[in-house]
């Protein structure tokens, strides 16, 4: 039973790891310190944080729960993990590239601006394939 609940400890660091790697990726996206802009009550900082880390969380469980259980899985959990981020930064670039100005700027304005809503849909669709990929 040790040995089960030091496997859970490893998912998890693993887990969190990737989920503090999916904000860190997001806050080198966007203008600004992220964490200063939620903290200061920025709407469009907040929605893309949440949908960022909801969408790493989302990957996460599926690889995870896909991969096995065991130490064997734990690498393969890390690489799907940078995988569900690389994609989640690919999905920003594009919405990025079709739309008009620095989408950094325009999500974290003043005021929730649609786009953050759009990119924030755009992070977690791209969370949902990669994770159907895992199936």
């Amino acid at each position: 039973m040790f040995d089960l609940v030091l496997q859970v400890l490893a998912y998890t660091g693993v887990g969190l790891g990737v989920l503090v790697a999916a904000f860190y990726v997001l806050d080198a996206l966007t203008p600004g310190r992220l964490g200063h802009l939620v903290v200061e009550g920025n709407p469009g900082a907040a929605l893309l944080a949440l949908s960022t880390v909801l969408s790493a969380g989302l990957v996460m469980w599926f690889a995870i729960f896909f991969t096995g259980a065991g130490w064997s899985g734990l690498d393969d959990a890390l690489v799907f993990g940078a995988v569900g981020i690389a994609s989640q930064v690919a999905g920003f670039f594009l919405v990025d590239a079709i739309t008009p100005g620095r989408l950094g700027d325009v999500c974290l304005g003043e005021r929730l601006h649609p786009a953050a809503w759009v990119t924030a849909g755009v992070q977690v669709a791209v969370a949902l394939i990669v994770c159907a990929s895992l199936t």
